[in-house]
């Protein structure tokens, strides 16, 4: 009986194992981790010859596209909390910034004709003018908002970028 067994993987390339790699994971030339079957269904393969040279052990090792993932995981993540940032915390208007208690004390300790000339100009309307500096930081606030989502998306591009297996791009790239 024999004591090695092919393991077929998905790109067609045959692994010798043995049963007592049961449970481990086995590594194939395509890039492809692959589990071991129980014992049990180790022995319902097809035997391998006893000269077949058993592949390497497969470790975690760092590749190229584990760095990918995790470049494009870490700048998705800091980007999308830059977005979030950014959305909760608009640029706003000297106009709009105001203290409401320092506008009641200040109403407090008006004298009435200084009173009556605020009123009069309350009622022509609100002060229209425009603040360009805040409308300079609206656009660097809008630019930095899309420079953000391109971040984003560059990094969820890098995340798929390094998990698309290597005999997949090659075959995409030879179409």
């Amino acid at each position: 009986m024999s004591s090695k067994y092919w393991l077929p993987c998905v790109c067609g390339e045959q692994i010798a194992i043995e049963p007592r790699q049961a449970g481990e994971t086995v590594g194939c030339r395509c890039g492809h981790i692959l589990q071991a079957p129980t014992m049990r269904e180790i022995r319902a393969l097809e035997p391998a010859p006893e000269d077949a040279l058993p592949q390497p052990q497969a470790t975690l090792s760092w590749g190229w596209r584990h760095g990918l993932r995790l470049l494009g995981g870490a700048t998705a993540v800091v980007a999308i909390c830059w977005a979030l940032w950014l959305y909760l915390n608009p640029p706003i208007s000297r106009f709009d910034a105001f203290n409401p208690e320092m506008i009641r004390s200040d109403a407090a300790t008006m004298p009435p004709a200084v009173t009556w000339d605020s009123w009069q100009k309350a009622k022509e309307g609100l002060d229209r003018r425009v603040d360009n500096q805040y409308a300079c930081d609206v656009d660097t606030h809008r630019g930095l908002y899309v420079a953000a989502m391109v971040l984003a998306i560059a990094g969820i591009g890098l995340i798929i970028v390094g998990a698309v297996p290597a005999g997949r791009r090659a075959a995409a790239s030879a179409t």
